[in-house]
């Protein structure tokens, strides 16, 4: 990594560090309540403490202001500071700004709320039951842009959104299927644990509002911010250095409203740092209930599927009704499937709002999908690596989007994955057990088990990236871009793109932090879509940098540009290399301090709300997983001996980097696997906010044996992004490990000990009975 140097030795320029001349600090106030009405609020006494330099309540937003503090992606629903209701425990309901953080949260403590509280509402699937409480009433203004992926919804209750996906007859499917299993999955809410919290630090002066932020949208937070201040973009800054993560965590309005509209009325910078408790009341990853009824053939062929999957949006929508389509879109998994339908709905409920995270709703489709899989493997007594090879996709076949599929590699990907753990098709528990010998399971204390899962994945599809590069007079290279650097190594990987594709040394290229009154438009820093999107972008930028430079060369050189190469910082002429300029001498000649060349790159697609039809991703993100876990049957401890992702890449620009990438993935889901789980109480308040209670995994936990598999195109190919895609199969990976293992099968995650322990008692009550 190019700034590897920079990050152990702590140089990294993090907004967490970032500090302007006169800041003040600022604290939010946060709701007790899951759902109330405000009936006042004074915070009159904090506005006369000293060194307390303004207090932001309700009333700066009232209706006869010209500010409304109303803002939301796909709907107006959510306030900088609350004013009616609140409707969840930590809802932000003022916020003060003081010279520093002692005093501001003394001020916190003088300013007084008064509330009146009403009923509530917690889980995804009461929600939706006649009589339960409205999270919202009346239903709050959608965003035009977003008509199309939500619809007409007007008397939904608590439904926020609802995507369909049709193909084929799901009836006629059911009806001519052998056997139809039908089961129930669950997910919790995960915290993202980013290391670097949220922080934001605004000033607004002469008109002009700049925001220094961890974001990985700067430009669609820039356009947001000016709707919400009623400015044109020109008048809207947005700056972000390097991210200490941010795992989808940090991809819409968070800390930004509220640390700008501080700094607006106090008149100076204002600074806000989450702290780590706040961190659980700000974003986490959808809470799902996904209901999977799935036809089969008895020789394992699959016929049909259906799906009713419900995701816990919280309180506000955020990009609920996104999350819900694209774990929606592709709840058919990577097997031909002549018959689906897929209900996939985002509900409103009364707790934490729930945003983007590591895989955008997919690792809650394919924990379901894939422990189904290895279920009804088990229910017709098939090998479950060979059930899975008889029903893959390939290429020619049409998926469930109606999209034909090229590009498929889940033979080879299944293929690999298998012989990383040595599968052999006497590994399924069922034979397993039936040929256990004389020593029973109970006569065993730890037992080990295998499994392979698959994924499909989409990348957000159509989407827009824009990068411009800039030639400068001694050859150096600086490559402006708005993708921002999270960790992932974007900034290595942009450089060395731009080296290959203008043919300029390493070392003299300098990949820009985003800036946007100075790099061009990017859409996001999500979805795995970076080094596809923006280092397409940089490709063409680089195009029509090398085509202005090969026209300048033309006419010193006296020769046509179609017969000049470019090679190491020179343009030479077609099999003549001695006769070469190089970049800077042409510059020079030129009398150009610079040369600019732009490149723009767009993917085209989307899905039809009502069928589900279309284009779903501009390529299909594919992986598999393989484990080998060790359960004990006295603790219920698991230990994951191996784990074996295989990812097809595409072409690989940083192999590291990808390894890394899916390691990271490997660790991320084996937390939300065995451990990670925020917890509620009967209030509404999460019980788990911090990191002493909130379990995430140690390098301790991870599997002894961690080996990536990158499978790449044959020559020069199609870059696919992988910084997500092997996370989804890890947790049906280890659900599946374990029952394979001791025969206990788990549905709802987390996989805790306590669960394994009780699924053991429960099986061997079962047994008893039986004989």
């Amino acid at each position: 990594m190019l700034d590897g140097h920079d990050r152990v030795t702590g140089r990294i320029p993090y907004v967490l560090n970032f500090e302007v001349p006169g800041m003040l600090v600022g604290r939010i106030l946060r709701s007790p309540f899951a759902h109330a009405r405000i009936t006042a609020v004074d915070g009159s006494r904090a506005e006369q403490l000293p060194g307390v330099s303004t207090v932001l309540t309700r009333a700066d937003f009232a209706p006869q202001t010209p500010i409304k503090g109303v803002y939301g992606r796909v709907f107006r629903d959510q306030r900088v500071v609350a004013a009616e209701k609140v409707r969840f425990v930590g809802e932000p309901v003022a916020a003060v700004a003081a010279v520093g953080e002692e005093r501001a949260d003394e001020a916190l403590s003088l300013i007084k709320v008064e509330y009146e509280e009403l009923p509530a509402v917690f889980d995804e699937e009461e929600a939706l039951k006649p009589g339960s409480p409205l999270v919202h009433d009346p239903r709050p203004q959608l965003d035009p842009a977003f008509s199309s992926l939500v619809g007409n919804l007007s008397d939904a209750g608590n439904i926020c959104s609802h995507f369909k996906l049709r193909h084929g007859d799901v009836e006629r499917g059911f009806a001519e299927a052998d056997f139809v299993f039908d089961d129930t999955f669950r997910s919790p809410a995960v915290q993202h644990v980013p290391l670097e919290p949220h922080v934001t630090v605004a000033h607004y002066a002469n008109g002009k509002l700049t925001i220094w932020t961890s974001t990985q949208m700067p430009h669609a937070i820039r356009a947001q911010m000016a709707s919400l201040f009623n400015l044109p973009l020109t008048r809207v800054r947005v700056i972000t250095q390097t991210l200490g993560g941010g795992f989808g965590s940090k991809g819409s309005l968070r800390l930004e409203p509220i640390t700008s509209f501080l700094a607006w009325k106090a008149n100076r910078p204002v600074k806000i740092t989450l702290r780590r408790e706040e961190e659980f009341v700000t974003v986490c990853k959808h809470p799902a209930t996904i209901h999977l009824k799935t036809g089969v053939m008895k020789d394992g062929i699959l016929v049909a599927r259906q799906v009713r999957a419900l995701f816990n949006t919280g309180a506000y929508t955020d990009i609920g009704p996104i999350v819900a389509r694209n774990a929606g879109s592709a709840m058919s998994g990577p097997y031909r499937t002549p018959h689906v339908r897929i209900d996939s709905y985002a509900v409103w409920t009364n707790v934490v709002p729930a945003g983007a995270l590591r895989g955008f709703g997919v690792p809650q489709a394919v924990w379901a999908y894939e422990s189904q899989m290895d279920m009804i493997a088990e229910r017709l007594g098939l090998d479950p690596v060979e059930f899975r090879r008889k029903n893959i996709v390939r290429d020619g076949d049409h998926y469930a989007t109606g999209e034909k599929l090229e590009g498929v590699h889940y033979e080879e990907l299944l293929r690999r994955a298998a012989a990383s753990v040595n599968w052999a098709p006497e590994e399924a528990y069922w034979r397993k057990k039936s040929f256990a010998g004389s020593m029973s399971a109970s006569q065993k204390k730890v037992h080990r088990g295998k499994a392979v899962t698959l994924v499909i994945k989409a990348t957000i599809t159509p989407s827009t990236s824009t990068a411009v590069l800039k030639l400068n007079a001694d050859g150096s290279l600086n490559v402006l871009t708005s993708s921002v650097e999270i960790g992932q190594g974007a900034k290595t990987v942009l450089a060395q793109i731009a080296s290959d594709a203008a043919q300029i040394p390493l070392e003299k290229v300098l990949v820009s932090e985003p800036d946007t009154d100075l790099t061009p438009y990017d859409q996001q820093t999500s979805s795995s879509r970076t080094t596809f999107s923006m280092g397409s972008a940089v490709v063409l930028a680089a195009k029509d940098l090398t085509r202005k430079l090969m026209d300048l060369a033309g006419e010193f050189m006296e020769v046509s540009a179609d017969d000049l190469t470019l090679r190491e910082g020179k343009v030479e002429v077609r099999g003549v290399p001695e006769r070469s300029l190089g970049y800077a001498d042409i510059l020079r000649r030129a009398c150009r301090g610079d040369l600019i060349g732009e490149g723009a790159f767009t993917t085209q697609g989307g899905l039809d709300l009502e069928t589900g039809q279309g284009i779903g991703s501009v390529h299909w993100h594919q992986a598999a997983a393989a484990c080998e876990v060790e359960v004990d049957t006295e603790t219920g401890k698991v230990m994951v001996l191996r784990f074996h992702p295989s990812v097809f890449a595409g072409r690989v620009v940083n192999p590291r980097l990808c390894e890394l990438q899916t390691e990271g993935s490997t660790f991320f889901g084996l937390g939300q696997a065995l451990f990670e789980e925020m917890m509620y109480d009967d209030n509404g308040q999460v019980v788990n906010r911090t990191l002493g209670d909130y379990m995430i995994p140690s390098f301790e936990d991870g599997p002894l044996e961690l080996r990536v598999t990158l499978l790449e195109h044959e020559g020069a190919g199609e870059i696919h992004g992988i910084g997500e895609t092997s996370l989804p199969p890890v947790m049906p990976a280890i659900a599946n490990a374990i029952y394979n293992a001791v025969g206990v099968r788990i549905k709802d995650l987390p996989i805790t000990p306590e669960k394994i322990l009780r699924g053991l008692k429960e099986k061997n009550i079962a047994e008893v009975q039986h004989f």
